[in-house]
């Protein structure tokens, strides 16, 4: 019987949250993972990148929350990587703290990454309701050239994969992540050697290439409530023009560039 207790009680997922100084935008999701605890069990690590008042744990209920508290700001990788070292569950999902959950993700995420070891996304919406593209084939400079002048148009290119079910993509954003641990460990995780931007492109390349596989679960569905932070943009295209060298110089990305062209694709 008490064997029987512990199958039950014993935690599924890790999920792993930073805060920029974002506790308050952050809440809300908090609450969204506390309301579902009891259908699939799960445990937070929650990461302040940034000194900042702590989120008061009203509406939080009984949810298993660790805290770590960084002494000075790391990146997304080297955060979530540490989040890992609390990971003591078959499953790890990294989160962005303006994700919603519009319904329970896990059970089906779960079921997928049950079938299909590796890496496992949701469909993403905006607010308003329309589709990001959360889920894309390796960049190539001239797509993201084309992408780049779409934006300064204020239209958006169609999503890379669309459709219903799952389907094997290339690469997904990592706003929303669901990791076999066992693969995320065999990794050795996210490259820290990025900064804010191509960490999930390269995890995901590299999973397909040690083995694992990517796939988008088209019919889970969860929301990006983005937040844009204009005053810092030239910041931002600095970080993301050197992690997109860093990106196009690396073996991974070669590696799987090759093994696309001699399968044709």
């Amino acid at each position: 019987m008490r064997g029987q207790v512990v199958e039950a009680t014993a935690k599924l997922l890790t999920v792993s949250l930073v805060s920029h100084g974002q506790g308050e935008l952050m809440r809300p999701l908090i609450r969204q993972l506390s309301a579902i605890a009891h259908e699939v069990p799960l445990k937070v690590v929650i990461t302040e990148n940034l000194p900042e008042r702590r989120v008061a744990d009203d509406g939080f209920g009984d949810l298993d929350i660790r805290y770590i508290q960084n002494a000075e700001p790391k990146g997304f990788g080297a955060n979530h990587n540490a989040a890992f070292a609390f990971c003591d569950t078959p499953y790890f999902c990294v989160v962005n703290p303006d994700v919603r959950l519009i319904e329970n993700p896990f059970p089906a995420l779960l079921a997928q990454a049950r079938a299909r070891p590796g890496v496992v996304a949701p469909r993403v919406v905006a607010n308003d309701g329309a589709v990001e593209d959360s889920a894309r084939k390796v960049p190539r400079p001239l797509v993201l050239l084309r992408r780049a002048l779409t934006r300064l148009t204020n239209n958006r290119m169609p999503p890379d994969y669309a459709g219903e079910g799952t389907v094997p993509v290339d690469w997904a954003a990592g706003m929303f992540l669901l990791f076999d641990a066992s693969v995320f460990k065999r990794l050795r995780g996210f490259d820290d050697r990025y900064h804010l931007y191509c960490e999930d492109v390269d995890v995901c390349l590299r999973t397909w290439l040690n083995g694992g596989s990517v796939h988008l679960a088209n019919d889970v569905i969860v929301m990006h409530d983005a937040r844009r932070d204009s005053h810092r943009r030239l910041r931002y295209l600095r970080w993301h023009l050197a992690s997109m060298m860093r990106l196009f110089t690396s073996s991974a990305y070669w590696r799987f560039r090759l093994r696309h062209l001699a399968a044709g694709n």
